[in-house]
């Protein structure tokens, strides 16, 4: 079986990032994956940092102004524009599955982020996906429009309704991601023309105050639109069981939640008992 890469921005080689890379370790033994990485912050170092160099995985980590050079030296963008990609941060999660696929020619990859938590044993229909790297998806189902930013656009561009899943929701921050849809965005002249589809404006107005409404929602969400409506265009796209794997705001009915076999607790706000289940499985592990 081929190796799984896992690509993401992350914040650093933290807590949560250990926890992360550990989780999948203990809950998917049978799978090898290899990290491909961007750090928000690559020079952080402490105790889990030490941690994750000891895991017995490989990694590549890369920085921001990597994924800046890849673009200059590529001809994809401009000086102007490569500047403004900090204010878009989510853009770094698209920069690095193109690298990935351009560069180490990478069919399949695992989007993971560091608020996943699994939550049962029997996780065998999303082990399936990932041994066979079927693309797949798992819904939000308070929010069937967290995925539409971009509908418009991306059908605009391909001169096609684009949407396959037009009544459901796809989360951003897990799935099996099918590389070979950057296969049309490889050439310069074609890649610039998808850069147009993005707004780089960041979050905040001239005048400092913080965009809103739909206008926030599309800057917000246009990478979680990208990835989610180009996955499902794939042949064998496949949702995990909508009955046993789901998204939910944990605000909004906790208790239904915690009854997905995968959590992943969105928001920028994070509650105590994320970290309560984190501190858990840590101690579990780190005493077997």
């Amino acid at each position: 079986m081929k190796k799984i890469p896992v690509a993401r921005l992350w914040h650093k080689k933290g807590k949560m990032e250990y926890f992360t890379m550990l989780q999948l370790q203990k809950y998917m033994p049978e799978i090898e994956f290899e990290y491909h990485v961007i750090l928000d912050q690559p020079d952080y170092h402490d105790e889990w940092s030490e941690k994750i160099d000891q895991l017995p995985v490989t990694c590549k980590w890369y920085s921001k102004e990597d994924m800046h050079d890849y673009l200059k030296d590529s001809g994809y963008g401009t000086d102007e524009l490569i500047l403004k990609i900090p204010k878009f941060i989510h853009f770094y999660h698209i920069l690095i599955n193109h690298y990935l696929r351009r560069v180490h020619r990478f069919d399949y990859v695992l989007t993971i982020e560091y608020d996943v938590i699994f939550n049962n044993n029997d996780l065998d229909q999303l082990k399936e996906y990932l041994k066979n790297q079927i693309p797949f998806g798992i819904i939000e189902p308070a929010n069937q429009g967290c995925d539409k930013a971009l509908a418009k656009q991306l059908s605009e561009l391909f001169e096609q309704n684009i949407v396959q899943l037009p009544n459901v929701g796809i989360n951003a921050g897990f799935k099996g991601l099918n590389l070979k849809i950057f296969d049309e965005f490889l050439n310069p002249s074609a890649f610039n023309m998808l850069l147009n589809l993005f707004n780089f404006s960041g979050i905040y107005n001239e005048d400092g105050s913080e965009k809103t409404g739909w206008v926030r929602t599309t800057i917000d969400t246009q990478e979680q639109s990208f990835h989610s409506l180009m996955n499902a265009l794939s042949p064998n796209y496949e949702l995990l069981d909508p009955q046993n794997y789901y998204v939910f705001p944990y605000w909004v009915d906790l208790d239904y939640l915690l009854k997905s076999k995968v959590i992943h607790f969105i928001g920028h706000e994070k509650p105590q008992i994320m970290m309560d289940m984190i501190d858990s499985k840590i101690k579990e592990w780190e005493t077997i």
